[in-house]
């Protein structure tokens, strides 16, 4: 049942986890005997926290719960919404993605080639006309996805990205419109152009289909502090 919970949230109600999550004994596979150590000493943190501020440690569960709402990524409804307001904008970002084909990742900050170099912002305005770099930041405004996009040099399939908290990568979530573009079954790409499934939920990956009839997922990456 944990694993269905974002780390993030999981980390606010049971602080001690990040042991779980971060210290030596995850690779030597003793989760078990630690996870009911962790148990003991998230109990005694909160009953710490209990005695220390008593009735304030009732405000302090609201404010974790209001800190839970506020690094949750959208819900679907809100994002399919979003995207119904918002599809041209987005199809206009895949077919400029797919003309500067020379580039994988296109953020408000950077820019990252074929090759895997990577150029911050005065530079990549040098790689492309100061007009097109302009309308990219507009229409990455324009659709709320702060990360800007990532493309599959090999397929052409593109994630309009957007994430949830901050640049940490161990409690990171990234979410926002995968377009999975027309091809044969793929080996190497984002899970759902690769598994063509309407809709997923995995320990790393989320997706659910727009419409049925639609090239575009609502796409979700879990960044675990577990993670290979």
């Amino acid at each position: 049942m944990l694993g269905e919970v974002r780390p993030i949230v999981r980390w606010l109600f049971w602080p001690t986890s990040l042991f779980l999550d971060f210290g030596p004994w995850t690779a030597l596979r003793w989760e078990v005997l630690f996870f009911w150590l962790l148990i003991l000493g998230n109990a005694l943190l909160y009953g710490l926290l209990a005695v220390l501020l008593r009735r304030a440690s009732i405000s302090v569960a609201v404010l974790l719960l209001v800190a839970s709402w506020i690094v949750l990524p959208p819900s679907d409804t809100t994002l399919r919404k979003r995207f119904g307001k918002h599809r041209a904008e987005l199809e206009q970002l895949v077919q400029m993605a797919n003309h500067d084909a020379q580039f994988t990742l296109i953020g408000p900050g950077v820019i990252k080639t074929v090759e895997g170099k990577e150029y911050g912002v005065r530079e990549a305005q040098s790689m492309m006309s100061a007009s097109r770099w302009a309308e990219y930041q507009r229409l990455f405004k324009a659709v709320g996805m702060n990360e800007g996009l990532n493309r599959n040099e090999k397929t052409g399939d593109v994630f309009v990205a957007a994430h949830s908290l901050g640049k940490t990568e161990a409690v990171a979530t990234y979410f926002g419109y995968l377009y999975c573009a027309d091809g044969n079954e793929r080996r190497y790409s984002f899970p759902p152009c690769m598994e063509r499934s309407d809709s997923a939920d995995k320990r790393r990956y989320r997706w659910r289909k727009v419409d049925s009839a639609s090239a575009w997922y609502i796409y979700e990456v879990r960044v675990h502090g577990t993670d290979d």
